[in-house]
């Protein structure tokens, strides 16, 4: 059975509740931080083990999570949850060790960071310990950030309808069930040039 990750917790709240306040008066921001904390305690947002996979020319990674989005009534999370797979495409190169991420886009919490030294390529030892250690440095920068889904989330919310497949309305309409339009515009929004994805399964 996968392991799945919360990913409302009280450190991504804290980031996401940052980003609501950039461009806003003090009043405006601490009103809709108040309003999106409160959505938040109502929400619930679970990641499954993410797939990691190669492009055919190493040049890039793809990584995708199932991504599970419920309401909580009085303290009970709704069973019936609006799944999407999570999907996102990095650059990458891996002629350099340790293995650096070549997107540059901090949006929503950013990219991997870097391990911090270099070696040389002819101590095999450290070499070995290394590579290791950047691919656990890598696969920490290509887990989703509470704001990126719920950017993602508004975005779908207000995808027009006449562009999209049946399953794409079908998860639009549970999107408008699940959350008012009130409630959907306190979520922050992403950057257009963010490239990760919500595919509906």
């Amino acid at each position: 059975m996968s392991m799945k990750k919360d990913l409302v917790t009280q450190e991504e709240i804290d980031k996401c509740l940052r980003y609501v306040s950039v461009g806003r008066n003090n009043n405006s921001a601490q009103e809709q931080q108040q309003q999106l904390l409160k959505l938040l305690q109502q929400t619930q947002i679970t990641l499954d083990e993410p797939e990691i996979e190669d492009s055919i020319d190493g040049t890039r990674i793809r990584v995708t999570y199932i991504t599970a989005i419920s309401r909580k009534r009085a303290g009970v999370v709704d069973e019936d949850a609006i799944t999407f797979q999570y999907i996102k495409e990095i650059p990458i190169d891996y002629n350099k060790v340790p293995i650096r991420l070549r997107d540059n886009n901090n949006t929503g919490g950013g990219t991997a960071s870097s391990v911090n030294h270099t070696i040389s390529h002819s101590d095999n030892a450290n070499a070995e310990e290394t590579i290791i250690e950047s691919y656990d440095e890598l696969e920490k920068g290509i887990i989703p950030t509470l704001y990126e889904v719920l950017g993602l989330l508004k975005r779908i919310y207000f995808m027009p309808e006449e562009f999209s497949n049946r399953l794409v309305v079908d998860r639009i309409h549970k999107l408008r069930n699940m959350f008012s339009k009130d409630e959907i515009l306190t979520l922050p929004s992403i950057d257009p040039s963010n490239k990760a994805g919500l595919i509906p399964i």
